[in-house]
């Protein structure tokens, strides 16, 4: 009996172990998240209600033949940033951009054919006003033309080295032509002869859009606008653009679908509406996304399209009251779980996506903040922060719906924010950014960030003080506390630096290069990892560092251990990192992403996230 209950255990120890790969090889890292487009959107254009195009960064040409019901990406060749598209009906069009480039297109974008344009400058605008007649602009104060559909190109005789960053043609006699310094040109020759005129205005001019040849409108940085009705006299429109980093923001594009109404596209997603042919400009009160808007195209008074960074893509029918995301990316640098149900994600322009279900959907909430969000801190289910550049800190109290500014981007460091109080000798490092936050209980928490800033509340939020010491004019880019009084910060230059006192001393030493995050399981052990698929490990405090072996030399942005022995890293093009032994081994997992992976996170039930660039959103 003895021997037969051997063989039963034997083969169950068999059973177990030939189970166990099995059970391991079912878990892995799986996508929740990525977005579609992982461009930045230069200009939207239609030839018609169901036909249009889309350019941008890397060699993308979006296309729709259904009045953007969808929209798929076109092949190129070649590996260019493009600026600006125009075409003449659904079959003939041209898109140009870096280096000289000039593509053509007469199969409605199946195929793009280079151009030889003799330039390698930058392109930067493109019109078009028929199938021979184009001219196409850029950078030093170039314009080209052609006569023959883009086979060949000439350059024509201007008296500016001025960038011309737009240009527009009504005939093949007439066009106008605008960029730095406030510059605006006009030719009746085709070109031949190129006029200056007065445009009022002395900031660069980063689009001209003309009506007809008497009525057209051009906009630039500083919020400029300034049209004309004659053809010949320019004069100066009040944007009423919004300051949001203490400055008008810059307009990037303008159209008109007559002369009355009109729609201006501008950075931090700032939408300008005019019904009165800019005599009146008014910015959309609430932004559908924060990105810098690029391009613009108005098919009527109600239907318009608007792109930008991001792989942002917007559309109105109703003459840019509401507006649609049809694509938006968030470039995600930090993310949090107060439980297993609630997580934030915070990114680039002010993003913030929410669950309310354990990750399996996230939603868009308004931030309030047009700025870069690098850190998320929540002290119970409605109270959170989040932190970010231009010394942007904000709170909701009731889970994300509504946020609220605590700083003052415009304060410059003068201490006129109620509950943000630096000071001594370190009081200007109040209009500094934070890279990273950290609750070490609920009511302890830091913020770090640019030149040694460090930021602290021990009341949960109420009120936040400086704390001096962690480290001198270098940025901070990760921080970690075990408890109230015990955590490190890393950054630049090798720093690390430890508190045992809640912050009112650190200990800082450096060694090795850039950390980007530090994750301690207690206070004796500690890793840091950084830059060049580095990572150290402290089994005694801090006051010992030791090298570990890494099978990568990506930039590693996130670390995290559940104990001693299991951990993660995250990095660079999607990196994973797994150890089972405390990092004396580290081992690549299988990544479902190639994009840059900035934060990993773990739900108190022990599920792992991580989170970067392009939406993407992962678990484990």
């Amino acid at each position: 009996m003895k021997h037969r209950k051997r063989i039963l255990s034997i083969f169950g120890v068999l059973l177990l172990l030939s189970i166990a790969p099995f059970a391991l090889a079912q878990k892995a890292w799986e996508t929740v998240s990525e977005s579609k487009w992982q461009a930045s959107f230069s200009d939207v254009f239609f030839v018609d209600a169901q036909h249009g195009w889309i350019v941008g960064s890397r060699a993308t040409i979006l296309h729709t033949d259904d009045g953007g019901e969808t929209w798929n990406q076109q092949p190129l060749p070649l590996e260019v940033e493009l600026k600006k598209v125009r075409f003449i009906d659904p079959q003939v069009g041209w898109a140009v951009g870096d280096n000289g480039t000039v593509l053509k297109t007469t199969d409605g974008g199946q195929t793009w054919m280079k151009k030889n344009t003799g330039t390698g400058t930058a392109l930067l605008a493109v019109s078009f006003v028929d199938k021979d007649h184009g001219w196409a602009s850029g950078d030093g104060g170039l314009i080209i033309s052609t006569k023959n559909g883009g086979t060949t190109w000439a350059q024509q005789a201007i008296e500016t080295n001025n960038t011309i960053e737009g240009i527009d043609f009504v005939s093949p006699e007439i066009g106008w032509a605008a960029g730095g310094g406030g510059t605006i040109l006009h030719t009746s020759n085709g070109g031949q002869t190129w006029q200056f005129q007065t445009s009022a205005t002395v900031n660069t001019l980063d689009a001209i859009s003309m009506l007809n040849n008497k009525v057209g409108w051009s906009v630039g940085a500083g919020g400029a606008v300034v049209a004309t009705v004659d053809g010949q006299e320019w004069v100066v429109q009040e944007s009423r653009v919004p300051n949001s980093n203490g400055m008008p923001e810059p307009i990037w594009d303008v159209h008109f679908a007559d002369e009355n109404i009109g729609i201006a596209a501008a950075e931090f997603g700032v939408i300008l509406r005019t019904k009165d042919g800019g005599t009146t400009w008014t910015p959309l009160e609430s932004r559908p996304v924060a990105a810098r808007l690029q391009g613009i195209h108005m098919l009527s008074p109600t239907e318009a399209w608007i792109v930008g960074d991001k792989a942002t893509i917007l559309h109105t029918t109703d003459g840019g009251e509401t507006w649609d995301i049809v694509s938006s990316t968030s470039e995600l640098r930090a993310v949090h779980f107060h439980n297993d149900t609630l997580g934030w994600a915070v990114g680039l322009a002010g993003s913030i996506l929410h669950t309310n279900d354990g990750g399996e959907t996230w939603r868009p909430q308004n931030s309030g903040n047009v700025f870069e969000l690098f850190g998320v801190g929540f002290v119970n289910e409605n109270r959170g922060y989040i932190v970010g550049s231009n010394a942007a800190l904000a709170e909701t109290k009731d889970g994300g719906q509504t946020w609220g500014g605590l700083s003052d981007p415009g304060d410059e460091g003068h201490g006129t924010a109620e509950r943000i109080k630096f000071e001594g000798d370190m009081s200007w490092l109040s209009a500094m950014g934070s890279y990273a936050m950290h609750f070490g209980s609920s009511t302890h928490g830091w913020a770090v960030g640019e030149m040694g800033r460090v930021m602290h509340t021990a009341d949960g939020g109420q009120t936040w003080r400086n704390q001096d010491g962690a480290a001198m004019f270098v940025n901070l880019y990760g921080a970690y506390f075990v408890n109230a009084n015990v955590g490190w910060v890393v950054g630049d230059a090798g720093t690390i630096s430890k508190t045992t006192d809640g912050g009112q001393t650190w200990t800082p030493t450096s060694k090795g290069p850039t950390w980007k995050d530090v994750h301690a399981v207690n206070e004796q052990n500690a890793w840091v990892a950084g830059e060049l698929g580095s990572i150290m490990v402290t089994t005694d405090g801090g006051n010992t560092w030791i090298d570990q072996n890494v099978p990568t030399d990506v930039n590693l942005n996130a670390i995290l251990f559940r104990n001693a022995k299991q951990g993660w890293a995250v990095g660079d093009n999607g990196v994973i990192l797994y150890t089972t032994d405390g990092g004396v081994t580290w081992l690549l997992q299988q990544s479902p992403t190639a994009n840059h992976l900035r934060d990993l996170v773990q739900t108190p039930s022990g599920q792992l996230w991580a989170i970067g660039d392009a939406t993407t959103i992962i678990r484990y």
